[in-house]
């Protein structure tokens, strides 16, 4: 009987319950430390820890790491079993403890790659409430580096290279504070200026070290290639701020000159021209695309804004979008040849209004050839001409000039629109400029630039060194018809203010009508190229609010020619 009861004591004893799973509980944590969530970590802390680090002082704990070490992503992870122990060991006297392994991986601008540190999560089992709790400490944010206490990073910028013109002249110069610009505010608005580093500057690392960043035009534009690399150090410290360790290094690389196409001379000439006009003029190579020159009004001196954070230079002849009036007929008229929609001699009608589109200071022409429509600019005659072509092939001969489609990042321009016209009259006003189409200087440009380019349309560019990018709009045949058109006008149409002696130009007026506080007014356009049988270059001007066309634009742009073409060859 005694040895049956010893029996059947050992077989009766229930087993003792399974404890919490330690990987489970390790799992949550890492997981919540992971995503940054203050409350799931501390409900895992011990009653030391839990004391110790509030919630607002975790999250300041975690920020500071965040900011000090330049860190944009850390990745927090078991790295190997957890020993779940015993159950039997609950009964036994002193604290049960197990031990979950696990790695961090930062991610910071002061790193040339990502640095992954290996510990371990030191969990005690809870026995009242059947729960691993963590023992929290500043170290385990660095394990494996005894001391540790918060990150330092240090910062080393490369000198910034120069801006040039096409020529090698230094547009710009020098680093920082010291930036400086030789030619003051020649093409200012377009060179840009430096500005201290926003908060949002990739990593930072420009602001900590104190450095400017490019904040518009070519300065901004090019900025990372301007700046270079720079380089950094990413350490762990103690607690006096002793450097305990370092995590990694970035050697830096310096930034590499950017050769413009402007030319100093040819924007001298050009702004020389222009004059105190209020808008904006653009001068373009139109076998490249490159631009030579670029005017706006309201010039700046980038040496009066080195450090200037609030200032935004608005760049009119890039930037600023105006309806292009009846220099659109240069889309119109070559999409319509281009499609057989038109020659130079069908004959159209040029009455004062037609379909409640009227002319120029209610002209009246009768019936003429379309030629003498592109020469005299007969917006009646190119209305009945787009109500032929139709909505689909304008758009779509818009769009392959430059319309609806953003320049090259490179050039920071703002992107010209020829909206869909959904009805008759937006079709019609749309193909003389008017309605809803915005253009700016560039774009006008560029459309002169591709007929003089025998149909072939290059890609703006503002900076050498890569090869220039063009895409066919029309044949060879129409930029031809249009070219001579485009001459007509000169010699003896709307634009004869912009003729040149012994030099044959080709050219379009534009006069866009906008109603200013309930007003009238006009913005004066003429986009040209010449010499018209062997193009150097193509401008495109536009006086803001300035009054007609042939009037005031056209002199203007023949202004511009008579001094830039002998600077090009």
């Amino acid at each position: 009987m005694p040895a049956l009861a010893i029996v059947c004591t050992l077989a009766c004893t229930p087993a003792p319950e399974p404890l919490a799973s330690a990987s489970a509980a390790a799992g949550e944590f890492l997981s919540a430390w992971d995503a940054g969530d203050v409350g799931i970590m501390r409900r895992s802390f011990d009653a030391t820890s839990g004391k110790r680090w509030t919630p607002a002082v975790l999250r300041r704990l975690l920020d500071e790491v965040r900011d000090d070490g330049d860190v944009s992503a850390w990745d927090v992870e078991a790295a190997g079993e957890v020993a779940q122990p015993d159950p039997e060991r609950a009964d036994e006297p002193g604290p049960l403890t197990t031990s979950a392994p696990y790695a961090i991986t930062y991610t910071s601008a002061a790193l040339a790659a990502p640095v992954r540190l290996e510990g371990s999560l030191e969990m005690t089992y809870r026995r009242g409430g059947d729960a691993w709790e963590v023992g929290w400490s500043k170290g385990m944010l660095w394990p494996g580096i005894p001391g540790a206490s918060a990150f330092s990073t240090s910062y080393r910028l490369p000198k910034r290279a120069p801006i040039l013109d096409r020529s090698g002249r230094r547009l710009a110069t020098g680093a920082g504070r010291g930036r400086r610009y030789p030619y003051g505010a020649l093409a200012g608005a377009t060179i840009g200026h430096l500005a201290p580093a926003p908060a949002t500057d990739s990593g930072g690392a420009i602001r900590r070290a104190g450095g400017l960043t490019g904040a518009s035009g070519l300065e901004g534009v090019f900025e990372p290639r301007l700046r270079g690399t720079p380089g950094s150090v990413l350490a762990v410290t103690d607690a006096r701020n002793r450097r305990v360790e370092v995590l990694g290094r970035v050697g830096g690389a310096p930034g590499r000159p950017l050769k413009t196409t402007l030319d100093v001379k040819v924007q001298r000439a050009a702004e020389g021209a222009y004059g105190g006009t209020t808008g904006g003029a653009v001068v373009v190579e139109p076998s490249t695309g490159d631009l030579l020159a670029v005017v706006s009004s309201s010039p700046i001196d980038p040496n009066d804004y080195v450090g200037v954070s609030d200032a935004e230079p608005f760049n009119r002849a890039l930037s600023g979008l105006y309806p292009p009036g009846s220099a659109m007929k240069v889309v119109t008229a070559s999409a319509a040849l281009d499609t057989n929609v038109v020659t130079p001699r069908t004959k159209v009608t040029g009455p004062g209004e037609y379909k409640g589109v009227r002319n120029f200071e209610s002209g009246v022409f009768g019936t003429i050839p379309f030629s003498k429509a592109v020469q005299f600019s007969v917006n009646t005659a190119f209305a009945q001409v787009a109500e032929e072509l139709g909505s689909k092939p304008l758009t779509a001969y818009a769009r392959r000039f430059g319309f609806n489609r953003p320049p090259p990042e490179a050039v920071a321009a703002a992107t010209s629109s020829f909206p869909f016209p959904e009805d008759l009259y937006s079709l019609m006003w749309g193909s003389i400029g008017q309605a809803q189409v915005l253009a700016t200087p560039l774009e006008m440009a560029t459309v002169a630039a591709t007929v003089a380019n025998n149909g072939v349309r290059m890609e703006p560019r503002t900076a050498l060194g890569e090869a220039p990018e063009g895409k066919r709009v029309v044949s060879r045949g129409t930029a031809r018809t249009m070219t001579k058109l485009m001459t007509s006008v000169v010699e003896g149409g709307t634009g004869v203010g912009a003729q040149i002696s012994g030099v044959k130009v080709a050219g379009k007026t534009g006069t866009a009508e906008v109603d200013v506080d309930g007003v009238r007014m006009n913005h004066a356009w003429f986009v040209c190229f010449a010499p018209a049988g062997a193009p150097k270059v193509a401008v495109a001007v536009v006086s803001e609010l300035g009054g007609v066309g042939g009037e005031v634009a056209a002199p203007l742009a023949r202004d511009i020619l008579q001094g830039v073409l002998p600077l090009v060859r």
